[in-house]
């Protein structure tokens, strides 16, 4: 009978992770097509996100359930007010593709920090993975730190559970957590600390990015960066 019911059990885990592999298939243009509408949509204030998938919401079947999204919830909560966020995270982004590509498309008024503007930002994972060496992603985040204006989130490097990967990404988020207390007028959000031990459930059927469950982690890093 308990061998049964594990049998179904099995079953039923494989069923639902092979549903979430499908729909994975779809997810990175789904996800950017979101963002673009949401980005057109009005809002009182502006919340601009660099970064990568995370940005987006890889891993997640609900885009808006990403850091980004989560932390535009936390904002309209807070103050009442409506919260347009553009999503510029890219899938595949390291450092230099945002220094290159997503930084000149930050409006004007973010970048001089105006009232009612946010630009939060979270890179370092595909430098990780890609081999980046710590010295020039040291140099590449000084630039885009350099640009960024006051009051800005900047996270450090998500724990990333294995082998060299972790470690390396272990390096680059001492070296974030450098770069940001090198600038004073940016605010650094632990996503490394609350990323540390993720569990299986709380990872996308990809087994590379976090799930709701786990974007709730990389959301309350930012949501305690952004102060009350």
């Amino acid at each position: 009978m308990l061998r049964r019911a594990l049998g179904v059990l099995v079953v039923t885990v494989l069923a639902v992770w092979a549903r979430g592999l499908s729909a994975a298939m779809t997810m990175e243009a789904d996800h950017a097509a979101y963002w673009r509408r949401r980005g057109r949509s009005p809002g009182d204030v502006l919340l601009v996100a660099l970064g990568d998938s995370l940005a987006q919401g890889m891993g997640s079947v609900h885009p808006e359930r990403s850091w980004a999204g989560r932390l535009a919830d936390t904002m309209e909560a807070r103050t009442g007010r409506r919260v347009r966020v553009l999503c510029l995270g890219v899938v595949g982004a390291g450092a230099a593709d945002v220094l290159a590509d997503q930084l000149p498309q930050v409006p004007e008024a973010a970048l001089r920090g105006e009232p009612g503007t946010l630009v939060a930002l979270e890179v370092g994972t595909n430098d990780a993975s890609g081999g980046t060496d710590p010295e020039e992603f040291r140099r590449l985040l000084t630039q885009l730190c350099a640009a960024l204006p006051t009051g800005s989130l900047v996270g450090d490097v998500p724990d990333l559970k294995y082998g060299r990967t972790r470690a390396a990404g272990a390096r680059l988020s001492a070296v974030a957590r450098e770069v940001v207390a090198a600038h004073p007028g940016l605010r650094l959000a632990g996503v490394e600390a609350a990323t540390h031990g993720l569990i299986p459930w709380e990872c996308g059927p990809d087994l590379a990015h976090p799930n709701t469950l786990g974007y709730r982690r990389m959301a309350r890093a930012f949501t305690a960066a952004l102060g009350n």
